[in-house]
């Protein structure tokens, strides 16, 4: 299981699962979301999360704020969207808005007909100079027909965001400020499970429940590191694979109270030990920073005890305990169950320079990748890891 992504449709909603790649079954928001209905909402136009435990539902003029953690709706709701929500009505996006996302670097985009308006989650007001043109200001879009009346927009966390209008979605490169080439495509044949749930000729609204406050592993040791770790950076969520290089557990953690240079997590195999340092949504301190932001880089970072240059001989169990621990951090935060990079081993490492990424390459990565992989750093952990069936 991975984070999810809820979509709405005519009374109804599905669950799609990051990890797993595949929607579930659907099911009636009544009954299910506890207050939507009653607040007449189970038909949203749209839907954000500001990772801030909130999520917000709109439905033509109100909106109902959603709290995350109880799974229900605010007391005091519906409201309306003009009175609360500073510059919309100015901007005549007080009612019947076609979506909402989340931008992930403080901003959120509001799209209504062929106009979006920027919307500043901290200062809590539209941004001036808006709306604009979505056919003008969002390349490619225009070209593929998705420059008005959009039924949905979620940003997925993995540096792209997904528009949905009718039976077809796009994709869109958020460094790269552009559509990528190819879309639109179905949705009923690219999203599995989505056309047989009933969700494959449209979807209308698109909602991320992911929250941005601590979190932490149920099951792991607390054990907070000595140092604070840099706050997250607007960039693709990823994970980071280490070896502490030494035999035990103890001797890892005395090390890193001795350098603070502290991971998000120290797991050990051989003992089935998860000690959890840092939460998920902070940046740990394990890596050098020499050539750009690393640690900051939305990046979790797990120290494997062990040696890198014996992990190819490391037992099935072992690996299978590695894969349960990043099952467990992908059901949390919405990395990708993908690498796409090489583990090498030494020798490997030293004569394929190429195997390390560039600085645009890290900036851009989403998924697992290892130390030796990350740009400005020296180090070549965790080897020649089996990453394939660790993310099996």
């Amino acid at each position: 299981m991975g984070t999810g992504v809820y979509f709405f449709r005519d009374g109804r909603y599905v669950r799609y699962d990051r990890g797993d790649d595949a929607a579930g079954d659907a099911r009636e928001v009544a009954g299910n979301w506890p207050g939507l209905a009653e607040a007449g909402f189970d038909r949203p136009d749209a839907a954000v999360n500001f990772e801030a435990g909130k999520a917000f539902f709109f439905r033509g003029s109100d909106y109902v704020r959603y709290d995350i953690a109880a799974d229900r709706v605010d007391p005091g709701y519906p409201l309306s969207i003009g009175d609360q929500w500073p510059g919309l009505r100015e901007a005549g996006f007080d009612a019947g808005l076609d979506a909402v996302a989340n931008w992930g670097n403080g901003k959120a985009y509001f799209f209504k007909g062929a106009q979006y308006l920027r919307y500043d989650i901290a200062a809590d007001r539209a941004d001036p100079g808006y709306p604009l043109s979505i056919g003008d200001q969002w390349p490619g879009l225009r070209e593929a027909g998705f420059d008005a009346g959009l039924d949905a927009v979620v940003n997925w966390g993995n540096g792209k965001a997904y528009f949905f209008k009718g039976a077809q979605y796009l994709r869109y490169d958020i460094a790269a400020d552009r559509a990528d080439p190819g879309y639109p495509l179905p949705i009923g044949d690219q999203w599995p499970g989505l056309a047989p749930a009933g969700f494959g000729s449209s979807v209308r609204a698109a909602l991320d429940l992911f929250d941005g406050r601590d979190l932490w592993l149920p099951n792991a040791e607390r054990m907070p590191a000595t140092k604070n770790g840099p706050k997250y950076l607007p960039l693709p969520w990823r994970g980071v694979l280490h070896t502490t290089e030494g035999p035990t557990i103890a001797g890892a953690l005395q090390t890193f109270r001795d350098t603070n240079f502290w991971p998000t997590l120290t797991i050990e195999p051989n003992t089935l030990r998860v000690v959890q340092h840092y939460s998920l949504n902070a940046g740990a301190r394990a890596l050098s920073d020499h050539a750009t932001a690393e640690n900051a880089a939305r990046c979790v970072q797990i120290e494997i005890v062990g040696f890198a240059a014996q992990t190819p001989t490391w037992a099935p169990e072992q690996l299978a305990f590695i894969r349960d621990v990043i099952r467990e951090i992908e059901s949390l935060v919405p990395i990708p169950r993908t690498s796409g990079r090489t583990f090498l081993d030494a020798a490997g490492v030293s004569s394929q320079p190429g195997n390390r990424m560039s600085v645009d390459e890290w900036r851009r990565f989403s998924g697992w990748c290892g130390h030796q992989h990350v740009p400005g750093e020296t180090h070549w952990d965790p080897g020649a890891l089996d990453i394939d069936t660790v993310l099996g």
